[in-house]
């Protein structure tokens, strides 16, 4: 068993007075019960001082003795305990491309609340334990979120209620996205059959690298010109959707369909792209060694396959599709989510701007 160092309480503010709060274990029972105790005035104190006198405090009332801690750690189940049901139970639920959550419990989690009982992981707790990555400065606001998160689903939502752990400020960055006029130029200036292809069908349905890359020829109706999206790709598996928004039926234009029909030829079945071993294509991998190399000869801006999937919404957009429509067509859940697909660039702005009357 980890060394446990005691309970340090928490501070609260009543009227004028700091309260402070600590539980101590009631024999007959073996149940934790909570305790109040007035520390002192407000304006005769800061309420990091007030935090320290209570400590001292409870080590006067002997709150901490090694009997106590002992009594209360043992039945008590620990952070560190709870993580690793949910990673049994719970985790195996979430998609694949979730695997990393593991790594992040035992890098950010487990080092500071482990050893801790799950009623001493108090919102106070927290909010100090978010403040010191913050302050370290080491990870980014967006990995505080995304690490928040985890810790969240961990203690479950009747352990987080009416708690108000304020992160870090998300700094929106304008993501790069493709032209029509690019796009038209990167699927032109492609030689490989297969790359110009897979670029073009990526073009006209705006779906996401993985929902191309687990692509079946059956998926395609040709006659029609829609793209059927069924499942995606992540690491070599073939998935279901990101989401159920993500089945859907994108209706494509024929100049596209055209070029993949050229690609796949006699072909009636299996993936449409796969890699020379026969595996599916590695998002990463086309980004590195067929898109970039690609613009850098087409002297287009640098930018990854997503750029297609913001450029499409962006043209559907600008061409007043309905917002249903656009929403469906590239499985988003939410015409919010939407609205952080479409940019509008100067030369649009431009005309809406002289057409106004």
């Amino acid at each position: 068993m980890g060394r446990y160092s005691g309970q340090s309480g928490s501070v609260y503010v009543v009227g004028e007075m700091f309260i402070g709060r600590y539980r101590v274990l009631i024999p007959e029972s073996q149940k934790w019960s909570r305790r109040a105790v007035p520390i002192g005035r407000r304006k005769e104190m800061t309420k990091p001082e007030a935090k320290r006198k209570l400590r001292l405090m409870l080590d006067a009332m002997d709150v901490n003795k090694d009997i106590n801690l002992l009594k209360g750690f043992g039945p008590g189940k620990t952070f560190k305990q709870k993580a690793a049901r949910w990673e049994e139970t719970d985790l195996i639920m979430h998609k694949p491309s979730s695997s990393n959550i593991p790594y992040i419990i035992k890098k950010h989690l487990i080092p500071s609340f482990g050893d801790l009982p799950l009623d001493q992981i108090t919102e106070d707790r927290v909010k100090e334990w978010r403040a010191d990555l913050v302050k370290q400065g080491k990870l980014a606001p967006k990995t505080i979120h995304n690490v928040w998160k985890i810790l969240r689903l961990i203690l479950g939502k009747k352990h987080v209620i009416g708690w108000d752990i304020k992160l870090p400020k998300l700094t929106r960055k304008e993501r790069r996205y493709f032209t029509a006029e690019e796009m038209k130029k990167i699927v032109d200036g492609c030689k490989n059959p297969q790359h110009k292809a897979l670029f073009a069908i990526q073009a006209a349905t705006g779906a996401r690298f993985g929902e191309i890359a687990g692509l079946h020829v059956e998926d395609l109706d040709f006659e029609n010109s829609i793209v059927h999206i069924r499942r995606s790709v992540y690491k070599h598996q073939e998935l279901a959707p990101k989401t159920d928004a993500g089945y859907r039926d994108v209706n494509v234009d024929p100049s596209a369909m055209k070029i993949v029909k050229e690609y796949i030829g006699d072909r009636t079945t299996g993936r449409v792209f796969d890699s020379k071993k026969g595996t599916p294509l590695v998002c990463g991998d086309i980004n590195r060694y067929v898109l970039k190399p690609l613009l850098e000869k087409l002297g287009i801006k640098p930018a990854t396959t997503h750029a297609f999937r913001h450029g499409r919404v962006s043209i559907l957009q600008q061409n007043r599709v309905p917002g249903d429509l656009i929403k469906e067509w590239v499985g988003h859940t939410s015409l919010k989510i939407t609205s952080g697909y479409t940019h509008f660039d100067d030369a649009y702005r431009s005309d809406i701007v002289k057409n106004l009357k």
